[in-house]
């Protein structure tokens, strides 16, 4: 089982994946309204520095073996 600190990183990364994703069919269902297709690029700019945030905590803890691969 996982620790909850390392479980906590795992869903956190995976849901914004997702979240990632679905912005693409956000903006694409938006087309031809700008402050739509503006606020979900936001979103999705801003998911995306999330996301890099918490791929480097987890790769920190996997080189720190705080999050063992065993």
């Amino acid at each position: 089982m996982l620790k909850n600190i390392n479980y906590d990183l795992l869903e956190t990364i995976t849901i914004i994946s997702k979240s990632l994703y679905r912005y693409e069919t956000y903006v694409k269902d938006c087309e031809g309204n700008k402050s739509c297709v503006e606020m979900w690029t936001k979103f999705k700019k801003n998911r995306e520095k999330e996301l890099s945030l918490l791929l480097k905590e987890l790769k920190n803890q996997i080189d720190t073996g705080i999050f063992p691969l065993e």
